[in-house]
């Protein structure tokens, strides 16, 4: 039995749209927006009005229910019109995907429902200052009093931090378990007391991408807002990687078109 690697109409039509809006919306902004900083608002709010935003959120919650492969479609396209821009674009997904895969119906419609009605933001918080790639060796805690939990701890390199209306949060709620079942995960909401964003880092390139580090000062989160349960933490964040870091790959070549174009001509 042979294997097909063509795309369906509705994925050629997916890539079309995507090419399109990356050559006539973010390629003419891109100078602008790498060499100011500048949060691409405006483009995003394009993105989110012809549908390439939030791609993935199911279809009982408002959103297309667009599989993988049609992210990844999106992906290199957006990167072939500025990586900053499309990094911007794609971080929704990075912090959505945990939700998807694992909270309770209530928060999906709490917080995944209204970003398929209007613009809003979400960002991944999982890195630390001492844990990046080593994500076990993370020390932000998450400890139970009554019905709720008490953050403290530090998240760095957030990629959205500036600009998000919640994270996706990932803290030890059982130290001595570290990854075997002591991360927890939570929906913690930007201004919530306690929770305080830094200075926007200057990056080498990708300068559209609003990028900071996140601090927790005993910030009261629900015990509602728990994704999925207690222990599930190194499981979704994981898993949302499954989702999500195909996604980079599929962007780097659209880099690697682009490069090559510009040598070219």
């Amino acid at each position: 039995m042979s294997i097909s690697f063509q795309l369906s109409e509705e994925q050629e039509a997916l890539k079309a749209l995507a090419q399109e809006f990356a050559a006539n919306e973010i390629r003419p902004v891109a100078p602008h927006h790498d060499a100011t900083g500048e949060f691409p608002w405006e483009v995003l709010r394009k993105a989110h009005d012809v549908g390439l935003l939030n791609t993935h959120i199911p279809e009982e919650y408002g959103g297309l229910d667009l599989g993988a492969l049609d992210g990844l479609l999106i992906a290199e396209e957006l990167a072939w019109g500025c990586s900053g821009i499309g990094t911007a674009m794609e971080a929704n997904g990075l912090a959505q995907q945990p939700v998807i895969l694992g909270a309770s119906d209530a928060l999906k419609r709490k917080y995944l429902a209204p970003m398929t009605e209007e613009l809003q933001m979400c960002a991944y918080g999982v890195t630390e200052p001492g844990a990046g790639s080593d994500v076990q060796g993370m020390r932000t805690t998450a400890v139970k009093k009554g019905d709720k939990y008490i953050l403290n701890g530090n998240k760095m390199w957030i990629t959205n931090a500036g600009v998000a209306n919640w994270y996706f949060v990932v803290a030890l709620t059982d130290p001595e378990k570290k990854a075997r079942g002591g991360m927890s995960a939570f929906i913690v909401e930007r201004d919530w007391d306690g929770v305080i964003v830094g200075a926007k880092e200057k990056n080498l390139g990708q300068r559209a991408s609003d990028t900071r580090a996140l601090t927790f000062e005993n910030v009261e989160v629900p015990a509602t807002n728990l994704v999925g349960q207690e222990g599930d933490g190194w499981k979704l964040a994981m898993a949302a990687f499954d989702y999500t870091r195909p996604s980079v790959a599929c962007a780097a070549v659209g880099v690697a078109r682009s490069a090559m174009e510009h040598a070219r001509a």
